[in-house]
């Protein structure tokens, strides 16, 4: 999965990201974006409990990480936070849905970076 140096997990790093980044949306998620000063990419997820149980969120989750493993070719040079938010049609989503919804906000947010 995703390596320790990819995950954004301190809470200053999330609000910073929600304060000055960028956001892109789609129908099922919405991405922030922000430049960081590291060498490489850093992502975190916001699943809501408004989106179901534990179970539910635990699972959005890992397909979220798992799209950002495939991805992480395309994102190798790309020096930036980013914060993944699911909205509720996420959770009925497949894995190829919310990969090719990734890949249109990305491809956005590096144009913009």
């Amino acid at each position: 999965m995703i390596s320790r140096i990819h995950r954004l997990r301190e809470n200053r790093d999330f609000r910073r990201v929600f304060q000055r980044g960028q956001s892109f949306a789609t129908s099922r998620l919405v991405l922030y974006s922000f430049p960081n000063r590291l060498s490489h990419y850093r992502v975190g997820f916001s699943v809501s409990k408004k989106m179901g149980n534990a179970v539910v969120r635990n699972r959005l989750k890992r397909v979220l990480r798992a799209c950002f493993y495939q991805l992480e070719k395309d994102l190798s040079s790309v020096s930036a936070d980013f914060v993944i938010i699911c909205r509720k049609p996420a959770v009925d989503a497949e894995f190829d849905v919310l990969l090719s919804d990734l890949r249109k906000m990305l491809n956005k947010a590096k144009n913009m970076l």
